[in-house]
C-alpha cells in the first residue's frame, strides 16, 4: 500500500482526544462504557504491528496471537500505563518498548497468565491475513522496521477508509475510485483527460475534485497521527518519519 509523499506533509490538523487519554484512564481504574468501547478499538487498531513484531521475534500466528491478547490484558490490568511519561508520548514507541518488556518476561508470567490471561480483546479474523501477507511482502526487513511498516500502514488504512466513508456519504464513490491512483500512488496512473470523460465532468472540475480529495486525505491522516501522540507538536515529526517509511517501503 503506497501513498503520495504529500498525503504524509501538507494540510491542516483538527486535533481530538488521543489515545493516550484512554489509555491512561483504563490505568486508574473502572472506566465509563464509552471509554471501554474506545479501549477496544484502540487495541483492535494498534494489534497489527505488535503482532508483526511478535512474528518477526520467531514466533508463531497462534503463539504471537496469543501473546498480543497477554501484553494487552497486562497493559489494561496493570500499573504499566501509570508508569507511562506522556511528556515522551509518542504511543508507537512507547506501546514498542513495553512489548520488548512484556516478551522478556513472558516466560515468568506464563503460568499464571496463560498468555492471554484468560481475556479475549482482540478478534484477529478481519485483519490477520492481510498482516501475514504484509510480512510476506518485506522479508528484508528486522522486527521494528517491520514493527513500524505496519503501524504506517493501520493509520494510512484508517485515513483511506474514513475518506471512504464520506464519499459514500457524498454519493461520490466512482470519483474516488477514478482518482484512487493519484490519491494513494501508484506505478501506472490513469490519464485524467479520459477519467473526467468518464465522469462527465469538466477536466478543470476534475483537477479541483482531486485537489479537495488530496487535502481531506491529508487531513484525515493528520488526524489519525493525532490520537496516537501526547502533544499535537508532535504530530509533524511523526508525519515526517512516517514519509520516510514510505520512501523506504
Amino acid at each position: 500500500m503506497k501513498s503520495t509523499p504529500g498525503t504524509l506533509q501538507e494540510g491542516g490538523a483538527h486535533f481530538h482526544t488521543t489515545d493516550w487519554t484512554l489509555i491512561l484512564q483504563a490505568a486508574e481504574g473502572p472506566v465509563p462504557a464509552a471509554a471501554q468501547r474506545a479501549l477496544s478499538d484502540f487495541c483492535e487498531v494498534y494489534w497489527p504491528p505488535l503482532y508483526t513484531f511478535v512474528r518477526r521475534r520467531g514466533y508463531s500466528p497462534s503463539d504471537a496471537q496469543d501473546l498480543v491478547q497477554g501484553f494487552f490484558a497486562h497493559l489494561l490490568k496493570r500499573n504499566t500505563l501509570r508508569r507511562a511519561d506522556r511528556d515522551k508520548g509518542k504511543l508507537r514507541t512507547f506501546l514498542l518498548g513495553s512489548l520488548q518488556h512484556f516478551l522478556a518476561n513472558e516466560f515468568d508470567r506464563s503460568q499464571t497468565l496463560k498468555r492471554g490471561g484468560g481475556i479475549e480483546l482482540l478478534s484477529f479474523e478481519d485483519q490477520l491475513p492481510a498482516t501475514e501477507a504484509a510480512l510476506a511482502e518485506l522479508p528484508h526487513l528486522d522486527d521494528t522496521a517491520s514493527y513500524d511498516q505496519a503501524w504506517l500502514t493501520t493509520l494510512v488504512s484508517r485515513a483511506w477508509e474514513q475518506l471512504q466513508r464520506e464519499c459514500a456519504a457524498e454519493g461520490k464513490v466512482q470519483i474516488l475510485q477514478e482518482l484512487e491512483p493519484y490519491l494513494r500512488g501508484g506505478s501506472i496512473m490513469p490519464d485524467q483527460q479520459e477519467i473526467a470523460t468518464r465522469l462527465k465532468v469538466p477536466f478543470g472540475t476534475l483537477r479541483t475534485i482531486l485537489r479537495r480529495l488530496r487535502q481531506r486525505y491529508r487531513e484525515i491522516l493528520r488526524q489519525e497521527i493525532a490520537r496516537t501522540v501526547s502533544d499535537p507538536s508532535q504530530v509533524d515529526d511523526e508525519l515526517r518519519y512516517l514519509h520516510r517509511l514510505l520512501l523506504a517501503g
